[in-house]
Order: C-alpha cells, then sequence, then structure tokens
C-alpha cells in the first residue's frame, strides 16, 4: 500500500491510503462525481511522488498545487 496526495478537488490535500497498482479513484459530491487518475510527477526540491489528481486538470497546475502541501 501507499499513500497517495490527493489534487485538485474536494479531497484536495488528503492523504489517502490506496491499494497496490490502484489507478483510477472516484469521489461522489454534491456537484457529481470526481474522478481522479494516479500521476508520478517530479516536484523540484521534493523528488519524484505519486499522487492522484482530477482527471482533467493540467499538470502544470497539478505541479503547483501538489508542490504546496510539500512545504
Amino acid at each position: 500500500m501507499a499513500i497517495v496526495l490527493y489534487v485538485g478537488g474536494s479531497k484536495d490535500g488528503d492523504k489517502g491510503v490506496m491499494p497496490y497498482g490502484f489507478s483510477k479513484s472516484r469521489a461522489d459530491t454534491a456537484l457529481g462525481p470526481e474522478i481522479y487518475t494516479e500521476r508520478f510527477m517530479e516536484l523540484q526540491g521534493v523528488g519524484k511522488v505519486r499522487l492522484m489528481a482530477l482527471e482533467g486538470l493540467r499538470d502544470d497546475i497539478v505541479m503547483q498545487q501538489a508542490a504546496r502541501h510539500y512545504r
């Protein structure tokens, strides 16, 4: 298992436990479902991280929001 940081939605910043190999997650919210996909990104000063981000979110925005959680 791995601890995964969620970025870009109602779960933003929550750390959830995911089973090994899991690559998609869904959160049901008042505004409808949010689909998260797994991404591996290299963050400056942190290194390579595994996180879940909203499916339609651009990589540069995901990196910016994820880096905020590591400050």
